[in-house]
């Protein structure tokens, strides 16, 4: 301890200010748990599009941890849950106010994660539904990282609007996955038990009787399905907030690791490689049907609400319209979410001409798109799409974006 001290003290010493620097990189240098981190009244965002985020010498950061404890480091004075470090070199911070000497960016973390929650504003979206923004509240003032268009009736997330840039592609690895939590937007409802795999099962089997085997097993089930995902954001505290119920609805877990996985994956190196600065929408709609047990076809739902109105629908469509504002270009990517179809069932839910099929422009997209198992996709231009799903906010399209 006593001789990286040292070593930071003569680091510090040996370098003009002129020359120096800090430079961070969202693979390299950012700990577990890692703290809120905010720069100019912002959530830190890299500044280049391989993850790094460059600081000017004695450039201040804020780091906090809100109600999960004190900010760990060996170098502490004194306990806090925010405080602001300033840039020294490299990877090399401090502040004389709370710290004993500098100290390396990675050494800053939490003694646990910091706590994500949503917020209710006063803005609506489509049939005015109400927009949630999921994020951090640090010191009464609140940092959103996406938000989400939730029908409060029918509880379901009909999109979630966020931004994916070239920087995404790098985003931090080994951030644990937190429970999923609701901050009471779902009332009395547990929904928790109800994706369970007993509570899942219980729903469906009210809807299709004894076929209920057929449909929930060991290989298919309804999983999670994040709308926004975990690793579209390029730090802990961004990935962690994707888990929440206004980001989530029931995704046949084949669909969720097969060709959606693969959509997320292959469009975030995509955006990477070609350096398009893009809006995201990812959502639901329409509602998933299962053949009962009297051969007649019945909409999923997960739950009954108390004035007998069913809630939390199983979707019968994800899509991710993808939206580049500088060249007003943008895309729909869309996928079935019922393995149970067959694939001319499934191609007859098909609304627009499949763009991607056999077209070289996306080479890069390496999903299996006539696999039940995986999910049967299609891609559709953003007038075409709108013309079905109408719940898409307005914004100008002059072409589409490949």
């Amino acid at each position: 301890m006593i001789l990286q001290r040292l070593f930071l003290a003569i680091l510090c010493a040996i370098n003009a200010p002129k020359n120096q620097r800090c430079s961070l990189n969202t693979r390299v240098h950012f700990g577990q748990p890692l703290p809120v981190i905010l720069r100019n009244g912002q959530l830190l965002e890299p500044t280049d599009n391989d993850g790094n985020i460059v600081l000017q010498y004695g450039e201040t950061i804020t780091l906090s941890c809100i109600d999960q404890g004190s900010i760990r480091n060996s170098h502490t004075t004194q306990g806090r849950n925010t405080a602001t470090i300033n840039c020294i070199n490299d990877d090399v911070f401090g502040n004389d106010e709370w710290l004993n000497s500098p100290s390396r960016f990675s050494e800053f973390k939490c003694t646990s994660p910091p706590s994500y929650v949503s917020d209710r504003t006063n803005r609506t979206c489509y049939d005015e539904n109400i927009i949630y923004e999921v994020g951090y509240k640090i010191n009464n003032v609140f940092y959103p990282v996406y938000e989400s268009c939730f029908n409060e009736v029918e509880l379901n997330a009909i999109y979630s609007k966020y931004t994916q840039k070239p920087y995404n592609a790098l985003y931090q690895t080994r951030v644990e996955r937190p429970f999923f939590i609701d901050n009471n937007v779902y009332g009395y409802v547990s929904v928790n038990s109800l994706f369970s795999p007993a509570g899942q099962k219980s729903a469906v089997a009210q809807l299709v009787g004894d076929r209920v085997n057929t449909y929930l097993n060991k290989t298919e089930f309804l999983s999670r399905g994040h709308l926004a995902a975990k690793t579209d954001f390029a730090l802990a505290f961004g990935e962690r907030a994707t888990f929440h119920y206004v980001n989530c609805a029931p995704q046949w877990v084949g669909f969720n690791g097969g060709n959606w996985n693969t959509l997320e994956v292959d469009l975030r190196n995509h955006i990477h490689n070609v350096g398009y600065n893009t809006i995201i929408y990812t959502g639901t709609f329409g509602v998933s049907q299962l053949v009962n047990q009297h051969g007649t076809a019945v909409d999923v739902y997960l739950h009954t609400d108390v004035n007998n109105n069913p809630v939390i629908p199983v979707p019968k469509y994800y899509y991710k319209v993808v939206y580049e504002p500088i060249s007003k270009r943008g895309i729909a990517f869309v996928g079935i979410n019922n393995p149970h179809y067959t694939r001319q069932e499934a191609q007859n839910l098909f609304f627009c001409p499949d763009l991607c099929r056999g077209n070289n422009n996306f080479s890069w997209l390496t999903w299996h798109p006539d696999l039940s198992s995986e999910g049967y996709t299609f891609c559709c231009t953003v007038d075409d799409f709108r013309q079905t799903v109408r719940h898409l906010p307005k914004f100008e399209v002059s072409g589409l974006l490949t």
